[in-house]
């Protein structure tokens, strides 16, 4: 059985699972919020808490987009990142909290700079990929090189974007490495978490293997009827090392600040502490006795997300990957001047894998750098391959 070590934990084999309690912008922009939500992940059982490392400018740029087709489609991408970000000077005080009280603390990068931040200041010990940022070859090549094990999740892609994520992971130096079924619904249906692909990719990429979860709510569409604790124990039943879900104190509060768009986007899809220690404990239990115990509503719901393997994105998922990152051109350009990835010469750059789609693929960078701009191209335009060579 595959394993490895976070720091002195293992993963994997048969060591118990890791619970992983994503903050992500729960925190609302208030670092004693953050603290609160650390001290429950802790109080719950969780064994690492998750942040997430961007600013607005490294995520994406100001030209007014919005996610059409998802929860967030009413704030342009700039702003909801603007309000959702995690000030990057709070994570010396998040880590240290989370370590005294015996837990990791760890992040998904965004981009080239966040990684260099994690790795030689904030000194952390293992790496998250975020689904959207499985298609940003560059970022999966920097993380890669650290060394550091990588945990990755699968959501939106297809069989043919997982494969290629795992080998420029590995092929560049990647040995650590668990990758977590996850569907990027927002929030996502039970009936559509299909854990079966989970097991599928253990034998195909002979990885540890988990999930991130965004079920939630029995019915998603009103989100109404929270059973936030399924989809993880089962998973667990079928063979997940590593969990990782979203936490929040108050999840009607985080709803009331959605709809004013003052924050909560993440509430549909977030657990409270007392769902987080009831999926903890069972979880634990099941690893000491093999047993589950729930009740017959329950086990329904646990068939349901059982589902089928499959490596398509879902209906709802294909909406968020129009939000995954492609290249676009981020500084004028004149006919004739050479374009320059700025991801590796931010003062000189004028083209980056930023959000959203629209631009070529992140995958085509190298072949583009050095190439001669074939006619003008404007700040904040996607780039295509009628802009390249003359």
């Amino acid at each position: 059985m595959k394993k490895f070590k976070i720091a002195d934990r293992e993963i994997g084999g048969d060591a118990p699972a890791y619970v992983i309690a994503e903050v992500s912008c729960n925190h609302e922009g208030d670092i004693k919020e953050a603290r609160r939500i650390i001290e429950a992940a802790a109080r719950a059982g969780a064994d690492a808490v998750k942040i997430q490392t961007y600013t607005p400018e490294t995520m994406t740029r100001d030209f007014k987009s919005k996610p059409e087709g998802t929860i967030w489609e009413n704030t342009d991408l700039y702003s909801l990142y603007a309000k959702a970000h995690t000030p990057w000077e709070w994570s010396f005080e998040l880590k240290e909290l989370a370590e005294n009280l015996g837990m990791h603390l760890f992040s998904s990068p965004f981009d080239e700079t966040a990684v260099d931040f994690l790795v030689d200041e904030l000194k952390v010990s293992v790496l998250k990929v975020a689904s959207f940022e499985v298609a940003d070859t560059k970022l999966l090549e920097k993380m890669a090189k650290t060394g550091l094990p990588i945990i990755m999740s699968n959501g939106m892609t297809d069989y043919l974007e997982m494969a290629e994520a795992v080998e420029i992971l590995r092929k560049n130096g990647c040995s650590d490495l668990a990758l977590l079924h996850c569907n990027s619904g927002y929030p996502a249906a039970f009936a559509e978490a299909n854990l079966k692909t989970m097991q599928a990719m253990e034998g195909l990429f002979d990885t540890v293997v988990g999930v991130s979860d965004h079920t939630l709510f029995m019915d998603h569409k009103n989100c109404e009827q929270p059973m936030a604790h399924i989809t993880p124990v089962e998973a667990v039943r079928m063979g997940a090392k590593v969990i990782e879900v979203h936490l929040m104190m108050d999840r009607e509060h985080g709803r009331q600040l959605f709809e004013k768009d003052e924050g909560g986007y993440d509430w549909p899809f977030s657990m409270e502490p007392d769902e987080l220690k009831k999926m903890v404990d069972m979880i634990r239990e099941f690893e000491r006795t093999g047993n589950v115990f729930y009740s017959d509503e329950e086990e329904a719901i646990a068939g349901l997300v059982r589902g089928q393997v499959t490596f398509e994105p879902t209906e709802k998922e294909k909406n968020s990957r129009k939000l995954r990152p492609s290249l676009w051109c981020v500084k004028d350009v004149k006919k004739g001047d050479a374009l320059k990835f700025a991801a590796e010469d931010k003062e000189h750059g004028n083209f980056d894998s930023i959000r959203p789609g629209g631009g070529l693929h992140v995958r085509f960078t190298d072949f583009i750098e050095g190439q001669k701009a074939s006619r003008d191209i404007k700040a904040g335009e996607p780039l295509d391959w009628d802009m390249v060579g003359v």
